[in-house]
């Protein structure tokens, strides 16, 4: 490798030397001939520019030599006494000779005699006019035998653009004088044959531009005031200067200055001055010396790129070698083997080349016992011999090595390439110690994961079975009882009794399912937070009297002290209730007759939150310590033996637990088996100093001050319902209640039967969520859209099994007032329809927006 980069980075300096004296000769001699055609340019443009002053300044002259003859003429009148109407016939005459010289009206003749102005074409205000301040005629008294030529100006009365020629008479203060227009015919308009790259200027004593030549287009005053600038102070004078016109073109410029003081300005590009027409020769030499030089710079480039590849080659193979510690090419054919890099602690126990068993036989001294003679059959030479005829281009793994006295996991491997090496293998040595170790705490974490996973398939296997059991129960009591309804419809006292067992059966099984559900929405995350301030005192006396009248009939003591002096808070009342009815549910159903229930309610201050501490104690049957620290984990029951039967899912505790973590709370509990229970909670809360207007106490939750209807007597109510049983008995308990009934048996049929009912003749409409051809959602959408008075307000309580947020969220977002679940409450189906014709409730507003009505 090292002299694969001497080599290339010599070829490198040689052509690097090469390319640089040829593009010294190239620049050289491009320079010299570059320097050789603008010297040319220089005398052509400069003699153009001559021979055009030149010619400019014999149309000059003709003007002179008229005006000299107009001289000599006004001179002989003046002489004679010449009137003044005979005067001005001989300046017309005069006049008409220069129009006629120089095509069209070019000149205006006229003198001063005697102080008035006589003129062939009077014009107005010459008596007033005030000649003797003028360039003109200042000049021509300074200098009366020599013709003036003013600059050019602009003609007070015409505005036209004009030069005088003036020469003073014999007689005192009198002169005579001729106004040339410039722009009027062949005045200084030059026939001037040039290139259209090619640009005339021509400029007065005063650097006022007269004439132009330029593709008739319009100069930039600027760039003609720094063209006259820099050619009356010499920066333009060098062979090599050069102007940027304002399209961008480097012009070179060259002059000449006539006699009367104005200069002619030509400016031909530098480009065409460079890139005109040049001998073969040279042209041939300059593609020559390109093409040399292109090709040394391809060979250049080449070779740096070259010299690149090899250090990133040595970059690439030096990383790769400090990964491993030791590296060895064997030659497993001639049996010997040649050091590459040698592990620090072999340094010096052996030579850098030499016997392959020599090398064998140090590496195998460090090898674990337990690998030695795997590690000697593996990695002989007959071993490496054998993988080479079999192909084996990479063979090897990880075994332990010593390291100053304790071993690390090494990784040998042996990689054979036929076309690079052939006859030779590389045996290399890799400290992989802390990936090995990661890699087996990876697998133990594995394992635990799989023992865990395995543990909570148990628990739930156990879980079903015992749901499965406690489901059964309450299922087995409502068909045997309904089985004794049917065998004894004559007896009434017994068909009652029935019927209350029937509906207690029912309410445990409810009871169940409803835990089922509130663990799940718990574990997915979908319940939250719904904080309103109410008043904390209220709340837990209305909660505990539900549950002292249970004491009362059980026989056994409850308590409740609260002592709390901010009552009203901000919380959500309803989780502080199903933590409540779940501890005062366990207290009651684990506790025997003449048990002590307590339960304790405290504040204490805490910056903004206060924290809130509620004890529910008991003196019941207790649980085992053993179960104490698995109680808050889902589907664990206590199972030691006890006077009661354990009951009930094993969800009530996390989901208290749950819950309690929401409101960023704490639970805590104490327990023992025959003493009783102590659970104790702590809520930060946030307490309401001032509020406005009532606050809710706890149990009735937002529907506090609201009773349901007395009676349901003479309403139409729309039912929409899939199942024939549950439409049967929706329908038989809406009858009773004195309501006309209109069934559906889809969304479908429900949106047509409410499109051909009168207007306002339908007081509500129950929807089931969960039906064929058109589900009630979509139902719901259906009619709030319809083009009728009373689609927008009729109201449309949903009627679902499922009792999640996210399913309450579906029903308001498709424009229903209510939600009831199954089985049906005929309290709570009143409540809610008593508050939807109260106008408590209404259609979602994005319901109302699809209707098209305003608000």
């Amino acid at each position: 490798m090292e002299k694969q980069q001497r080599r290339a980075l010599n070829s490198i300096v040689l052509s690097i030397t090469t390319l640089v004296v040829v593009a010294t000769l190239l620049l050289v001699g491009i320079g010299l001939v570059r320097d050789k055609m603008m010297r040319n340019t220089q005398q052509m443009g400069m003699s153009l520019a001559e021979s055009y002053a030149r010619e400019t300044q014999s149309r000059l002259d003709g003007f002179a030599r008229v005006f000299d003859m107009a001289w000599m003429y006004t001179i002989r009148g003046v002489d004679a006494n010449m009137s003044e109407e005979r005067m001005q016939e001989g300046m017309a005459e005069y006049q008409q000779n220069v129009h006629e010289l120089f095509g069209g009206h070019v000149a205006d003749l006229y003198a001063v005699i005697g102080g008035q102005i006589v003129a062939d074409n009077p014009r107005t205000g010459d008596g007033t006019y005030d000649y003797a301040s003028t360039d003109w005629y200042q000049k021509a008294m300074a200098s009366p035998d020599e013709i003036i030529f003013s600059d050019v100006y602009e003609d007070a009365i015409t505005g036209d653009q004009i030069f005088t020629l003036s020469k003073a008479m014999d007689t005192e203060g009198d002169v005579l004088a001729m106004d040339v227009y410039i722009n009027q015919g062949d005045v200084v308009d030059l026939e001037i044959s040039l290139p259209s790259t090619y640009h005339f200027y021509l400029f007065d004593t005063d650097g006022e531009l007269l004439y132009r030549l330029i593709d008739r287009q319009a100069t930039n005053p600027v760039y003609a005031e720094q063209l006259i600038s820099g050619v009356r102070d010499g920066s333009l004078f060098a062979y090599d200067a050069q102007i940027v016109d304002p399209k961008g073109v480097a012009r070179g410029v060259y002059y000449a200055e006539m006699d009367n003081g104005w200069t002619v300005v030509m400016t031909i590009p530098i480009q065409e001055v460079l890139m005109g027409e040049m001998d073969p020769v040279i042209y041939s030499l300059i593609g020559v010396a390109l093409i040399a030089f292109v090709t040394l710079l391809f060979m250049v480039v080449r070779d740096i790129l070259n010299l690149r590849r090899l250090a990133e080659t040595e970059k690439t193979i030096r990383v790769l070698s400090d990964s491993f510690f030791a590296i060895y090419r064997v030659d497993f054919e001639a049996g010997t083997y040649r050091a590459i890099k040698t592990s620090p602690d072999l340094r010096g126990t052996f030579a850098e080349s030499g016997d392959y068993d020599m090398l064998l036989a140090q590496v195998k001294k460090r090898v674990h016992p337990e690998a030695y003679a795997e590690f000697e059959q593996d990695f002989s030479l007959k071993s490496i011999a054998q993988r080479v005829k079999e192909n084996v281009l990479d063979y090897g793994g990880d075994y332990k090595r010593i390291f100053g006295g304790s071993y690390h996991w090494v990784n040998v491997r042996t990689i054979y390439q036929k076309h690079i090496l052939p006859g030779e293998v590389i045996l290399c040595f890799k400290d992989v110690d802390v990936e090995k170790r990661q890699q087996m705490q990876h697998m133990m974490i594995l394992q635990e994961a799989l023992d865990t996973a395995k543990t909570s398939a148990k628990a739930r296997n156990t879980f079903f079975n015992t749901m499965s059991h406690d489901m059964r129960t309450p299922l087995n009591a409502v068909i045997g009882y309904s089985e004794l309804i049917r065998r004894t419809p004559g007896d009434a006292e017994k068909v009652t009794g029935y019927i209350k067992k029937v509906e207690f059966a029912a309410k445990q099984l409810l009871m169940l399912i409803n835990d089922i559900l509130e663990m799940a929405k718990l574990e997915a995350g979908k319940s939250t937070l719904d904080v309103k301030e109410f008043n904390l005192n209220e709340y837990l006396t209305e909660v505990c009297e539900m549950f002292r009248a249970q004491a009362d009939r059980q026989q056994k003591h409850f308590e409740l002290s609260v002592q709390i002096k901010d009552p009203v808070v901000k919380g959500d009342s309803f989780k502080i209730g199903q933590i409540m009815n779940n501890l005062l549910s366990n207290a009651l159903k684990y506790s025997c007759e003449g048990a002590e229930i307590k339960v304790e309610a405290r504040q204490f201050d805490y910056q903004k939150h206060s924290k809130f501490q509620i004890v529910v104690a008991d003196t019941g049957i207790g649980m085992s310590e053993e179960f104490l620290n698995h109680i808050f984990e889902p589907y664990s029951r206590e199972t030691h033996f006890t006077p009661r039967t354990t009951e009930g899912t094993g969800l009530g505790m996390p989901i208290v637990k749950s819950l309690v973590q929401q409101m960023s709370g704490e639970i805590t509990v104490e327990s023992a088996v025959g003493k009783g229970s102590r659970f104790t909670v702590t809520l930060p809360l946030e307490v309401v100093e001032q509020h406005d207007g009532p606050v809710i106490g706890a149990a009735a939750g937002e529907n506090a001050g609201v009773s349901p209807a007395g009676s349901l007597a003479g309403q139409t109510i729309l039912v929409a319902e899939d199942n024939e049983l549950n439409m049967e008995i929706v329908t038989e308990l809406l009858t009773m209640s004195g309501v006309q009934v209109i069934g559906a048996a889809n969304g479908a049929e429900a949106v047509e039967k409410f499109q051909r009912s009168a207007p306002y003749s339908v007081d509500a409409i129950l929807m089931d969520m969960q039906m064929p051809v058109l589900d009630g959602c979509g139902a719901a959408r259906a009619i709030r859209r319809l083009d009728r008075p009373d689609a927008a307000v009729v109201p449309i309580v949903a009627v679902t099994a499922n009792a999640f947020a996210e399913d309450v969220d579906r029903t308001t977002a498709a424009g229903m007032n209510a939600h009831v679940s199954k089985p049906i409450d005929m309290d709570r189906l009143l409540e809610a329809l008593a508050l939807c014709w109260a106008g408590k409730t209404s259609p979602a507003p994005r319901a109302r927006r699809m209707t098209g009505e305003r608000g």
